[in-house]
């Protein structure tokens, strides 16, 4: 079972870290059953604050769109796995996750 955080823009991975003011934060199972989830909001903005709250969550994975460098190799040198460059709804992104087939870069809608 892994922790996991992801940025969202309302039913979708927000497009930058960085102007997210909520995250979905799980408990996703091996088989990609959520065991507990919920939705924490920030009260504004900030790519600091956000990695503060993967830190002081004890998240193990954070699944994310456009992040800046330095905020990804932070989380990185803290031991959380990052998987950026994702363009997916949270639902999709989720299955991909459980499934171990999401990469940095998946493009994951359907048109």
């Amino acid at each position: 079972m892994a922790k996991i955080l992801i940025p969202l823009y309302g039913e979708e991975v927000a497009p930058r870290f960085d102007q997210a003011t909520e995250a979905w934060v799980g408990w996703v199972e091996d088989r990609g059953r959520v065991k507990k989830e919920r939705i924490l909001l920030l009260a504004q903005s900030s790519a600091e604050e956000m990695c503060q709250l993967v830190i002081s969550e004890n998240i193990e994975a954070v699944i994310c769109n456009a992040i800046e460098d330095q905020y990804f190799d932070y989380l990185q040198w803290k031991k959380v796995r990052v998987i950026d460059s994702v363009i997916a709804t949270m639902q999709q992104a989720l299955i991909a996750f459980a499934r171990d087939e999401l990469v940095p870069g998946s493009i994951l809608f359907r048109e």
